[in-house]
């Protein structure tokens, strides 16, 4: 596949995915530190086996910082891979990866719905 040639970072990387995902909202709480019990809500964009785009994620602010993501009991350690640009339509929103592939914070249907997708 081909870059973008328009300049873009992000529409690079959007097109470099090579990841399936779906578009859905689900809540989940963010954690800043290991262990902490102090996590705020949060909302996906979209969801892929191996990351998420998340909106209103206060106190993530740079590439490359730790976040924990949980769902319903199950937490999982991520990566910020990418911040949305203040004045942007991503503003508020940032992209994360996990980095424990085998530990897996979405439920049975929403796996399922994201190894249908096209």
């Amino acid at each position: 596949m081909q870059p973008n040639r328009s300049g873009s970072a992000a529409a690079v990387a959007v097109e470099m995915r090579r990841d399936k995902r779906i578009h859905v909202a689900v809540p989940v709480k963010l954690y800043l530190e290991a262990g902490s019990s102090d996590g705020q809500l949060c909302c996906t964009f979209e969801i892929s086996l191996i990351g998420a785009r998340l909106m209103a994620a206060s106190g993530v602010s740079e590439v490359g910082q730790i976040v924990w993501l949980q769902r319903n009991n199950k937490r999982a350690k991520f990566k910020v891979i990418w911040v949305g640009e203040r004045g942007t339509s991503h503003e508020s929103q940032v992209g994360v990866e996990t980095l424990e592939p085998a530990n897996m914070i979405w439920e049975n249907e929403l796996k399922m719905r994201i190894m249908k997708s096209a």
